[in-house]
Protein backbone atom coordinates (compact mmCIF):
# COMPACT_ATOMS: atom_id res chain seq x y z
CA UNK A 1 0.00 0.00 0.00
CA UNK A 2 1.07 3.37 -0.89
CA UNK A 3 0.98 6.18 1.31
CA UNK A 4 1.09 9.92 2.04
CA UNK A 5 2.81 11.58 4.13
CA UNK A 6 1.73 14.90 5.56
CA UNK A 7 4.46 17.06 6.84
CA UNK A 8 2.12 20.12 8.94
CA UNK A 9 3.80 22.83 10.23
CA UNK A 10 2.45 25.49 13.04
CA UNK A 11 4.24 29.07 13.69
CA UNK A 12 2.81 28.27 17.24
CA UNK A 13 3.81 25.15 19.28
CA UNK A 14 0.68 25.85 21.17
CA UNK A 15 -1.05 25.05 17.94
CA UNK A 16 -0.08 21.10 17.74
CA UNK A 17 -2.26 19.24 20.08
CA UNK A 18 -5.07 21.11 18.44
CA UNK A 19 -3.55 19.85 14.98
CA UNK A 20 -4.36 16.42 16.27
CA UNK A 21 -7.66 17.17 17.18
CA UNK A 22 -8.37 18.63 13.34
CA UNK A 23 -6.62 15.21 12.22
CA UNK A 24 -9.68 13.34 13.54
CA UNK A 25 -11.43 13.59 10.39
CA UNK A 26 -9.10 12.15 8.30
CA UNK A 27 -7.77 8.67 7.84
CA UNK A 28 -4.74 9.27 9.61
CA UNK A 29 -2.90 5.72 10.64
CA UNK A 30 -0.36 7.16 12.36
CA UNK A 31 1.19 10.37 13.73
CA UNK A 32 5.00 11.55 14.21
CA UNK A 33 5.88 14.68 15.87
CA UNK A 34 9.31 16.63 14.03
CA UNK A 35 10.53 19.69 15.92
CA UNK A 36 7.35 21.96 15.56
CA UNK A 37 5.96 20.05 12.88
CA UNK A 38 3.10 16.74 12.36
CA UNK A 39 3.71 14.01 10.32
CA UNK A 40 0.50 12.68 9.66
CA UNK A 41 0.44 8.93 7.11
CA UNK A 42 -2.54 8.04 5.31
CA UNK A 43 -3.47 5.76 2.80
CA UNK A 44 -2.68 7.19 -0.88
CA UNK A 45 -6.24 5.92 -1.66
CA UNK A 46 -7.65 7.88 0.67
CA UNK A 47 -5.96 10.63 0.10
CA UNK A 48 -8.38 13.59 -1.83
CA UNK A 49 -5.77 16.38 -2.27
CA UNK A 50 -7.63 18.71 0.61
CA UNK A 51 -6.51 19.02 4.58
CA UNK A 52 -8.51 21.57 6.48
CA UNK A 53 -7.08 22.82 9.57
CA UNK A 54 -9.94 24.69 11.12
CA UNK A 55 -9.10 24.17 14.85
CA UNK A 56 -5.65 24.43 14.65
CA UNK A 57 -6.21 27.92 12.61
CA UNK A 58 -7.29 29.64 15.36
CA UNK A 59 -4.01 29.61 17.65
CA UNK A 60 -1.71 30.03 14.64
CA UNK A 61 -0.71 29.81 11.16
CA UNK A 62 -0.68 26.48 9.26
CA UNK A 63 1.04 24.83 6.25
CA UNK A 64 1.23 22.10 4.90
CA UNK A 65 2.70 19.63 1.66
CA UNK A 66 2.16 16.36 0.56
CA UNK A 67 4.50 13.81 -0.83
CA UNK A 68 3.48 10.07 -1.72
CA UNK A 69 5.56 6.99 0.17
CA UNK A 70 5.47 3.94 -2.75
CA UNK A 71 4.79 0.78 -0.88
CA UNK A 72 8.30 -0.32 -1.43
CA UNK A 73 10.66 2.21 0.19
CA UNK A 74 9.16 1.41 3.55
CA UNK A 75 12.20 -0.86 4.25
CA UNK A 76 14.32 2.12 3.34
CA UNK A 77 12.53 4.20 5.43
CA UNK A 78 12.42 1.79 8.59
CA UNK A 79 16.19 1.67 8.27
CA UNK A 80 16.85 5.09 8.10
CA UNK A 81 14.51 5.83 10.69
CA UNK A 82 14.66 2.94 13.49
CA UNK A 83 16.51 2.90 16.38
CA UNK A 84 16.44 -0.08 19.19
CA UNK A 85 13.51 0.60 21.73
CA UNK A 86 13.39 -0.62 25.56
CA UNK A 87 10.49 0.09 27.88
CA UNK A 88 12.48 -0.23 31.30
CA UNK A 89 14.18 -2.53 31.54
CA UNK A 90 12.00 -5.35 30.52
CA UNK A 91 11.46 -5.30 27.03
CA UNK A 92 13.69 -4.83 23.77
CA UNK A 93 12.64 -4.09 20.27
CA UNK A 94 15.45 -4.41 17.75
CA UNK A 95 16.00 -5.32 14.06
CA UNK A 96 18.57 -7.51 12.56
CA UNK A 97 20.90 -4.28 11.28
CA UNK A 98 21.09 -3.04 15.14
CA UNK A 99 24.19 -4.79 15.49
CA UNK A 100 25.18 -3.39 18.84
CA UNK A 101 21.57 -4.23 20.74
CA UNK A 102 22.11 -6.33 23.24
CA UNK A 103 18.78 -8.83 24.00
CA UNK A 104 20.08 -11.37 26.15
CA UNK A 105 20.05 -8.18 28.35
CA UNK A 106 16.52 -8.08 28.34
CA UNK A 107 13.20 -10.59 29.90
CA UNK A 108 11.74 -10.18 26.53
CA UNK A 109 13.22 -9.24 23.15
CA UNK A 110 11.13 -8.72 20.00
CA UNK A 111 13.28 -8.86 16.53
CA UNK A 112 11.70 -7.03 14.08
CA UNK A 113 11.94 -7.67 10.15
CA UNK A 114 9.58 -5.13 9.21
CA UNK A 115 7.67 -5.06 5.55
CA UNK A 116 5.58 -1.56 7.09
CA UNK A 117 6.40 1.91 8.61
CA UNK A 118 3.91 1.09 11.55
CA UNK A 119 3.85 -1.49 14.34
CA UNK A 120 7.43 -0.65 15.94
CA UNK A 121 6.44 0.19 19.65
CA UNK A 122 7.74 3.78 18.73
CA UNK A 123 3.89 4.99 17.84
CA UNK A 124 2.87 6.88 21.37
CA UNK A 125 -0.22 4.31 21.07
CA UNK A 126 2.33 1.23 21.00
CA UNK A 127 4.25 2.22 23.48
CA UNK A 128 1.06 3.04 25.79
CA UNK A 129 -0.53 -0.77 25.08
CA UNK A 130 3.17 -2.45 25.68
CA UNK A 131 3.16 -1.20 28.92
CA UNK A 132 -0.70 -2.10 29.79
CA UNK A 133 1.25 -5.97 28.57
CA UNK A 134 4.02 -5.64 30.53
CA UNK A 135 2.35 -4.35 33.77
CA UNK A 136 -0.27 -7.06 33.59
CA UNK A 137 -0.40 -10.67 35.09
CA UNK A 138 -1.05 -12.65 31.87
CA UNK A 139 -0.44 -16.26 33.03
CA UNK A 140 -2.55 -18.65 30.81
CA UNK A 141 -4.98 -16.00 29.38
CA UNK A 142 -6.27 -15.96 26.15
CA UNK A 143 -5.67 -12.62 24.39
CA UNK A 144 -7.06 -11.07 20.92
CA UNK A 145 -4.96 -7.95 19.23
CA UNK A 146 -7.19 -6.30 17.07
CA UNK A 147 -5.74 -4.37 14.72
CA UNK A 148 -2.43 -6.41 15.05
CA UNK A 149 0.01 -4.58 12.69
CA UNK A 150 2.97 -6.72 13.29
CA UNK A 151 1.40 -8.48 16.01
CA UNK A 152 4.19 -6.72 18.58
CA UNK A 153 1.59 -6.67 21.85
CA UNK A 154 0.58 -10.43 20.92
CA UNK A 155 3.99 -11.49 20.57
CA UNK A 156 4.59 -9.90 24.11
CA UNK A 157 1.65 -11.00 25.82
CA UNK A 158 2.92 -14.96 25.18
CA UNK A 159 6.29 -14.06 26.23
CA UNK A 160 4.90 -12.40 29.33
CA UNK A 161 2.71 -15.71 30.43
CA UNK A 162 -0.60 -15.66 28.14
CA UNK A 163 -1.12 -19.25 26.70
CA UNK A 164 -2.66 -18.70 23.31
CA UNK A 165 -3.96 -15.64 20.92
CA UNK A 166 -5.54 -14.21 17.88
CA UNK A 167 -4.66 -11.41 15.97
CA UNK A 168 -6.84 -9.68 13.74
CA UNK A 169 -5.56 -7.20 11.23
CA UNK A 170 -7.23 -5.78 7.75
CA UNK A 171 -4.50 -4.85 5.58
CA UNK A 172 -3.29 -8.09 4.00
CA UNK A 173 0.91 -7.19 3.39
CA UNK A 174 0.73 -6.40 7.02
CA UNK A 175 -0.85 -9.66 7.85
CA UNK A 176 1.48 -11.89 6.56
CA UNK A 177 4.48 -9.88 8.49
CA UNK A 178 2.82 -10.46 11.47
CA UNK A 179 2.91 -14.29 10.56
CA UNK A 180 6.09 -13.86 9.56
CA UNK A 181 6.84 -12.33 12.93
CA UNK A 182 4.73 -14.75 14.98
CA UNK A 183 6.82 -17.58 13.12
CA UNK A 184 9.78 -15.65 13.67
CA UNK A 185 9.68 -16.16 17.34
CA UNK A 186 8.30 -19.30 17.31
CA UNK A 187 4.89 -18.73 18.49
CA UNK A 188 3.31 -19.81 15.34
CA UNK A 189 0.90 -22.68 16.79
CA UNK A 190 -0.03 -20.75 19.97
CA UNK A 191 -0.75 -17.36 17.80
CA UNK A 192 -3.27 -17.33 14.79
CA UNK A 193 -3.29 -14.38 12.39
CA UNK A 194 -6.64 -13.48 10.86
CA UNK A 195 -6.95 -11.37 7.73
CA UNK A 196 -9.90 -9.10 8.15
CA UNK A 197 -11.83 -7.15 10.90
CA UNK A 198 -13.74 -7.70 13.71
CA UNK A 199 -16.04 -10.37 11.64
CA UNK A 200 -13.13 -12.84 12.03
CA UNK A 201 -13.90 -13.36 15.51
CA UNK A 202 -15.86 -16.80 15.25
CA UNK A 203 -19.60 -17.14 17.36
CA UNK A 204 -19.05 -17.55 21.10
CA UNK A 205 -15.47 -16.78 21.09
CA UNK A 206 -14.15 -15.26 23.69
CA UNK A 207 -10.84 -14.12 25.45
CA UNK A 208 -9.52 -12.79 28.84
CA UNK A 209 -7.91 -9.82 27.58
CA UNK A 210 -8.46 -8.24 24.60
CA UNK A 211 -5.59 -4.94 22.83
CA UNK A 212 -7.35 -3.18 20.41
CA UNK A 213 -5.24 -0.13 19.16
CA UNK A 214 -7.46 1.29 16.21
CA UNK A 215 -9.02 4.09 14.50
CA UNK A 216 -11.41 5.71 17.26
CA UNK A 217 -14.13 5.30 14.41
CA UNK A 218 -13.91 1.32 14.41
CA UNK A 219 -13.57 1.85 18.15
CA UNK A 220 -17.07 3.32 18.65
CA UNK A 221 -18.22 0.91 15.34
CA UNK A 222 -16.79 -2.09 17.23
CA UNK A 223 -17.17 -1.92 21.03
CA UNK A 224 -19.98 -3.64 21.87
CA UNK A 225 -18.39 -6.83 19.91
CA UNK A 226 -15.30 -6.30 21.96
CA UNK A 227 -17.44 -6.50 24.71
CA UNK A 228 -19.32 -9.78 23.60
CA UNK A 229 -15.97 -11.25 22.82
CA UNK A 230 -14.56 -10.27 26.45
CA UNK A 231 -14.72 -12.93 29.10
CA UNK A 232 -16.37 -11.83 32.61
CA UNK A 233 -13.22 -10.20 34.71
CA UNK A 234 -11.44 -9.95 31.40
CA UNK A 235 -9.77 -6.69 30.78
CA UNK A 236 -10.15 -4.52 27.06
CA UNK A 237 -7.26 -2.24 26.28
CA UNK A 238 -8.36 0.72 23.96
CA UNK A 239 -5.82 3.39 22.32
CA UNK A 240 -5.06 4.73 18.50
CA UNK A 241 -7.15 7.96 19.81
CA UNK A 242 -6.15 11.45 20.90
CA UNK A 243 -6.89 13.02 24.64
CA UNK A 244 -10.25 15.08 23.20
CA UNK A 245 -11.12 11.65 21.98
CA UNK A 246 -11.11 9.86 25.34
CA UNK A 247 -14.64 10.94 26.66
CA UNK A 248 -16.95 9.57 23.20
CA UNK A 249 -14.76 5.80 23.88
CA UNK A 250 -15.98 6.08 27.60
CA UNK A 251 -19.09 6.59 27.17
CA UNK A 252 -18.89 3.99 24.51
CA UNK A 253 -17.38 1.44 26.89
CA UNK A 254 -19.91 2.14 29.41
CA UNK A 255 -22.79 1.96 26.98
CA UNK A 256 -21.31 -1.79 26.09
CA UNK A 257 -21.17 -2.74 30.08
CA UNK A 258 -17.88 -2.37 30.81
CA UNK A 259 -15.76 -0.61 33.50
CA UNK A 260 -13.37 2.28 33.47
CA UNK A 261 -10.60 0.96 35.21
CA UNK A 262 -7.67 3.37 34.16
CA UNK A 263 -6.30 5.83 31.55
CA UNK A 264 -3.11 6.26 30.52
CA UNK A 265 -1.28 9.30 28.30
CA UNK A 266 1.58 9.79 26.30
CA UNK A 267 1.70 13.18 23.85
CA UNK A 268 -1.50 13.70 23.28
CA UNK A 269 -2.57 9.98 22.28
CA UNK A 270 -4.87 7.97 25.27
CA UNK A 271 -4.66 4.24 26.13
CA UNK A 272 -8.14 3.49 27.90
CA UNK A 273 -8.69 0.34 29.84
CA UNK A 274 -11.87 -1.11 30.96
CA UNK A 275 -13.09 -4.29 32.44
CA UNK A 276 -16.29 -6.61 32.44
CA UNK A 277 -17.24 -7.08 35.68
CA UNK A 278 -18.17 -10.91 36.93
CA UNK A 279 -21.77 -11.13 37.57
Amino acid sequence: MDYVELRITASDPAALELLYVDLESMPVEAVEQDGNDLLAYLPADQWHGHADFAMAQTRAQITWTARTIAHQNWNAVWESSFDPLSIGNELLIYAPFHRDAKPEAYPYAVQMVPKMAFGTGHHPTTYLMLERVLEAQLDGARVLDMGCGTAVLGIVALMHGASEGVGVEIEAYAADNARELVELHGLQDRFAVRTGDVAQLGEGETFDVIYANIHRNVLLADMARYAQALNPGGRLHLSGFYRADAPAIKTAAEQAGLRVAALHEREAWVALTVEKTVE
